[in-house]
């Protein structure tokens, strides 16, 4: 086994997703894992909840089910904000990384790892999908609830989504992931519509705030690897944080990344700023006392999240788009997540009037239908 890869303490199956090829496939590389069949995993859950940290004990587990619900939906985003029209397919739950900022400790109500293992009701979920949206580019991927990649060693999603989204040109199809488990993507022959990500972030901000990611150094490296390999690759520096040194703290990873990467292999950069929910507060101070990032000038937004001052914020993204354009000579689309029009407009010199716009805008590098 690789160090790098994560791999569960104990797989518990629902015993109505046992008979499922993809069940068949985790348990054959998971070999040497023990399993338990259950008949629920609410009685699990309970359990895993009394732990001392029950986000931490969650992450030991992985839970085969299925996905009750569509698996396809519009990104959330965030109210008062504009957003980018970004779907995102539900595969995975919850990550084994464990990031001080992640949402997902106040957001998901089950703490252990989850796969959905029904993927052909997926498959005709997005042939539905797709069709009903023909008309334009979509840009979907799954990597809002969970990695991408984290558990592609497992499930070998990579290939089976890869291999579907490939001839669909309606759609770009964006992986997104902060590990180096590339693997399986190196095995597969890149299509023009396929986006690899990485989320990145300064150094000191990834070794103190990012448990269990490999470093940034490492994730560029990944990057150039799959780029070289054919693939179009995106970044996403979210969430953007202030500390002593920020400035040259980011400088050092934005020259890092374009010194290994080609500019026109990139098909965005995306750039957010800290920002949570006053109950992931107090869950951030409990489970990383030692973390002070929570500790800075903060305003309640729109939106009802704490983030930054709008002063702040301005000048956290002048610096990092300056940097950007500097080393990527302009030709790298930036777009800001959930942030205001204002700022749009002052430091991208382009004010979307919604969410369809900030969409067309991100497609344009991409062919357009073809019907």
């Amino acid at each position: 086994m690789n160090k790098k890869e994560y791999f569960p303490k104990k797989i518990f199956i629902e015993k109505d997703s046992l008979d499922y090829p993809l069940t068949r496939k985790i348990i054959k590389n998971t070999q040497g894992i023990p399993s338990e069949i259950i008949e629920s995993h609410q009685d699990l859950i309970e359990e895993i909840k009394l732990s001392e940290d029950p986000e931490k004990e969650g992450k030991k587990y992985l839970l085969i089910t299925q996905q009750k619900g569509e698996f396809v939906k519009s990104c959330p985003c965030t109210p008062n904000y504009i957003g980018c029209n970004y779907f995102i397919i539900n595969l995975d739950i919850n990550c084994p990384l464990d990031c001080s900022y992640c949402i997902l400790q106040h957001y998901l109500s089950n703490p252990m790892i989850i796969v959905h293992v029904n993927t052909k009701d997926l498959w005709e979920q997005l042939d539905t999908f797709l069709y009903r949206n023909r008309k334009h580019i979509l840009r979907i991927g799954t990597g809002e609830l969970g990695d991408s990649l984290a558990l592609d060693h497992i499930t070998e999603h990579s290939k089976d989504l890869i291999y579907y989204f490939r001839g669909r040109k309606n759609a770009i199809f964006e992986l997104k992931t902060k590990t180096v488990n590339i693997k399986n993507i190196l095995e597969i022959e890149p299509a023009d519509n396929i986006v690899i990500a990485w989320s990145l972030n300064s150094n000191k901000i990834a070794c103190e705030e990012e448990k269990n990611a490999p470093s940034v150094k490492d994730r560029i490296e990944a990057a150039r690897q799959v780029e070289k390999r054919g693939y179009r690759v995106a970044f996403h520096f979210d969430p953007i944080i202030r500390y002593p040194g920020w400035e040259e703290g980011y400088a050092e990873v934005i020259n890092e990344l374009f010194g290994r990467i080609n500019p026109l292999k990139i098909a965005w950069i995306s750039l957010g700023s800290l920002r949570f929910p006053p109950d992931l507060k107090t869950i951030i101070k409990e489970r990383f006392p030692e973390t002070r990032i929570i500790y800075d000038e903060f305003i309640l937004g729109k939106d009802g999240k704490f983030r930054y001052f709008k002063a702040i914020r301005f000048q956290l993204y002048r610096k990092i788009v300056s940097l950007i354009n500097r080393n990527g000579g302009g030709r790298v689309p930036l777009y800001f997540c959930m942030e205001s029009g204002e700022l749009w407009e002052k430091l991208l010199m382009i004010k979307p009037k919604g969410k369809e716009e900030v969409e067309k805008y991100l497609s344009l590098p991409f062919d357009k239908p073809k019907y």
